[in-house]
């Protein structure tokens, strides 16, 4: 062991050290927003979803594809999936009531095919996957606000004078935004020498949407602002 008796810091080195930690408790102290979140170095503790919304409206999935028996009634499952997600993942509730919810999310089957990936020998079916794509719209009830539409550009005049026949511009004070769907799709994968079927890949696709339509519902990046 060392004998520290004898150890002093010299002035200098004492005033840098305490005002190293005084800057620091006052970062620290800086940080603690009044919501109880810690905002500090670029980070913080805020949920990825938007504090404004609690409830979601989400009626059943619309079906335009094409059915065959293996596939009927996909969209109930799908729906099942999407709330299930939404409920596990992010900080929002799923109600049936569109009076009382704060936004509601459409959501529209457009796209259900199968492709075969590989065969056998024989000629079987050894890997193939169920192809699935919805169209999306999430608009908040209160506002209007179509909330799934892509963010534009904050233009130079301002928001009372900016002309209509320009797409980058917002829309006028009380205008009505008109929906843009978002399309996604996913497909699953099925392997029938293993047991699975084209419920697998389906129920594995429904699950793959689901993750990616509960992630596409975090807060928006703020859009960069229009050079003049």
């Amino acid at each position: 062991m060392h004998d520290c008796k004898g150890f002093t810091l010299s002035k200098p080195t004492r005033r840098r050290l305490i005002s190293g930690l005084l800057a620091g408790g006052a970062s620290l102290l800086s940080g603690c927003a009044w919501d109880g979140h810690v905002n500090m170095f670029g980070y913080t503790t805020r949920p990825n979803y938007d504090d404004n919304i609690r409830t979601v409206y989400l009626p059943i999935f619309t079906n335009k594809a094409f059915q065959t028996t293996p596939h009927r009634g996909l969209e109930m499952e799908l729906t099942r999936a999407v709330i299930r997600e939404i409920e596990a993942t992010t900080t929002f509730k799923v109600i049936s009531d569109k009076n009382k919810a704060d936004t509601e999310l459409l959501g529209t089957v457009v796209t259900l095919m199968k492709n075969v990936q590989n065969r056998t020998q024989i000629n079987e079916i050894r890997e193939g996957e169920v192809i699935l794509g919805v169209e999306l719209v999430w608009r908040d009830l209160r506002t209007n606000e179509v909330l799934s539409n892509r963010p534009k550009p904050i233009g130079v005049a301002p928001a009372t004078e900016l002309p209509p026949f320009d797409p980058d511009n917002l829309p006028r004070p009380g205008a009505i935004e008109a929906p843009v769907p978002v399309v996604i799709a996913y497909n699953g994968r099925f392997l029938p020498e293993v047991g699975e079927s084209n419920a697998s890949g389906q129920t594995r696709a429904c699950n793959h949407l689901a993750k990616q339509i509960a992630a596409m519902m975090e807060r928006n990046w703020q859009a960069p602002p229009r050079l003049p």
